[in-house]
């Protein structure tokens, strides 16, 4: 199963205040009255997938159209005109980690994977973003018709992009680059010290598996989950990452289930109504990870963010995700079966 269906099947230290939609913020401090600050670049080159965007800034008018791209937007102080998300269902791609930065109602949600072009078109934008996305070619070359567009970085792969990179990527087309780098080392630093408050957790193996559909998968290397355990201190399971390649998941079938009983941590995903039936299936539960306690649970839907927190693996969602999915992960690795690692 790759990306592409996994999303089907879905349903603060940089945060600034928000402007009115499509507005922006800027932090810093004002300039002494006797040393005039420097004049901003009016215009910059964004290369990317499908070639080099001139952007004209500062953007008053930003649709995004990646899955997190908003988060990053609005960790610059851009709030957007519109936000790409999924249609239908309780997904919303309004989390507590971002909402902080904006004030007044949601902008409406565009379906990011069949892209209504009309419906782009119709806000006006001057700018628009689809790195966290799957855009193809195609689509790239209609939206750069509506307004100057960013696409995929482009060695990325697509809905997988690292919070740096996806982080520099758009602060480098809403020209802050040098606040994009900020938040980075910010939020290099919030994992280093995460490290630093859990040394039991190095050199400890850990795999995101998942069910949706009624197929069973692991999440490779490129998936934001898998790289949150990464940048916690565990180490993912070199074999069971391996079967992805450098795609975001692979399939697992029936027969290779009790593979999952090589590591010290199985972060579970799937949708919240099938919960008990995946851990009442004999193949889930006699696993000696489950048995002894050695599992997160992240659901999709219902009321906890953790599943997104990792998923999005974004300049924002990513420090909610260190104050709330941290925790669980350390017990479940702590080898006491007592311990309720999703209570």
């Amino acid at each position: 199963m790759d990306r592409r269906l996994f999303l089907g099947g879905l349903g603060a230290a940089a945060a600034a205040l928000a402007l009115p939609a499509c507005s922006r913020t800027d932090a810093g401090a004002t300039a002494p009255v006797t040393t005039p600050a420097a004049a901003a670049p009016t215009s910059w080159e964004v290369r990317h997938r499908y070639g080099t965007t001139a952007v004209t800034g500062p953007p008053q008018r930003v649709v995004t159209l990646g899955q997190t791209d908003h988060d990053a937007a609005i960790a610059l102080g851009f709030v957007p005109v519109a936000v790409g998300g999924f249609l239908g269902g309780s997904y919303t791609p309004f989390r507590p980690w971002n909402e902080a930065g904006r004030t007044g109602p949601p902008p409406p949600v565009l379906d990011m994977q069949e892209i209504a072009f009309e419906k782009v078109a119709a806000l006006a934008p001057d700018l628009i973003l689809a790195v966290m996305s799957g855009v193809t070619k195609e689509d790239y070359a209609k939206l750069s018709q509506i307004a100057p567009t960013v696409a995929q970085p482009v060695d990325a792969e697509d809905w997988a992009v690292p919070y740096r990179q996806h982080t520099e990527h758009i602060g480098e087309a809403l020209g802050k680059p040098d606040l994009a780098r900020t938040l980075v080392d910010e939020l290099d630093a919030a994992f280093a010290g995460a490290r630093a408050a859990n040394p039991q957790l190095a050199g400890r193996t850990a795999v995101c598996a998942e069910v949706f559909g009624g197929q069973y998968a692991v999440l490779g290397t490129s998936a934001p989950r898998t790289q949150f355990l990464a940048d916690v201190g565990m180490t993912p399971h070199a074999a069971l990452t391996a079967l992805a390649g450098k795609g975001y998941n692979a399939p697992l079938s029936p027969e290779k289930i009790d593979l999952l009983d090589q590591v010290d941590v199985v972060v579970w995903s799937t949708d919240v109504a099938e919960e008990k039936k995946v851990f009442a299936d004999p193949l889930v539960k006699t696993l000696q990870t489950t048995q002894q306690g050695r599992y997160v649970l992240a659901p999709n839907g219902g009321n906890d963010d953790l599943l997104y927190s990792m998923d999005w693996g974004s300049v924002l969602s990513n420090r909610w995700a260190i104050d709330q999915a941290l925790p669980r992960i350390v017990r479940a690795a702590d080898g006491d079966p007592a311990t309720d690692a999703n209570a």
